[in-house]
């Protein structure tokens, strides 16, 4: 691998995902980190460190914990796939996350779930202080790079008739151990975390990169809706918008040099 300034981990929990990136990597050397293969090179000029993490928030902040560790590296990025929450958006737009949230931890209460901080006991002042939050300079930085991305249109057998051009956007994201795959929940997660995406990685990787004073920065390409039928054909849809993702990630790469 080059030597230059510390590497950027990219973290991807499918094949899928990292193989789309894999792709457009240089000067690509493999190496084994416990079990897992980790994939050195460059993208772009860049120095990245590229590894599939595995499905779920565990999964993701060992990868993260160690490849951080192991390569100093200078941020976390979280590339891939997810569902989406927020009515307004479609099957293969992308979401650049300004805040993270691990819906599934807090107090448990008969009618909803209360959401704590992860990582710390749930007293004092910051106990609804629960989201991980880019830093203002950084979301203004992507929120600009955002509107300057191009994605092309889906195959036509995978749109939806009269869907429109994808967007990329800034927007919440939220963590959980949990497929979603019901409308209720979709419209619950939307309306009580005002929501954009939902997937299993990233809010995991947010609470690392918090102990270790790292940047974290999630881009989620939307393979599914979240609701009744995003359990149909997930493969296939995979495959389809894994690429836009990675595309979206060259971007912002630039941001975080």
């Amino acid at each position: 691998m080059p030597t230059s300034a510390a590497p950027l981990a990219v973290i991807c929990a499918m094949a899928e995902e990292e193989a789309a990136l894999a792709e457009l990597m240089v000067h690509v050397e493999t190496r084994m980190l416990l079990g897992r293969r980790v994939v050195l090179g460059q993208l772009d000029g860049h120095d990245v460190v590229v590894s599939e993490s595995g499905v779920g928030k565990v999964a993701s902040a060992v990868t993260a914990a160690l490849l951080a560790h192991e390569f100093g590296c200078r941020g976390l990025v979280v590339s891939g796939v997810a569902g989406g929450l927020d009515p307004a958006l479609h099957i293969g737009d992308t979401v650049i996350a300004h805040s993270l949230v691990q819906h599934d931890y807090g107090h448990l209460q008969d009618a909803a779930m209360i959401p704590f901080r992860p990582g710390v006991p749930p007293l004092g002042e910051h106990r609804r202080d629960y989201a991980f939050e880019l830093a203002p300079d950084l979301i203004d930085r992507l929120t600009r790079a955002a509107a300057e991305i191009d994605l092309p249109d889906l195959p036509a057998d995978l749109a939806a008739p009269g869907e429109r051009r994808r967007r990329v956007l800034m927007g919440r994201i939220l963590s959980g151990d949990q497929f979603i795959n019901s409308e209720v929940v979709r419209r619950r997660l939307h309306t009580e975390f005002g929501a954009q995406a939902v997937e299993m990685e990233g809010a995991a990787v947010a609470q690392v990169g918090a102990l270790l004073g790292l940047p974290v920065v999630v881009v989620r390409c939307l393979s599914d809706l979240a609701g009744a039928d995003s359990h149909l054909d997930f493969p296939r849809f995979v495959a389809a918008v894994a690429p836009g993702a990675a595309t979206v990630l060259r971007r912002v790469i630039r941001e975080l040099w």
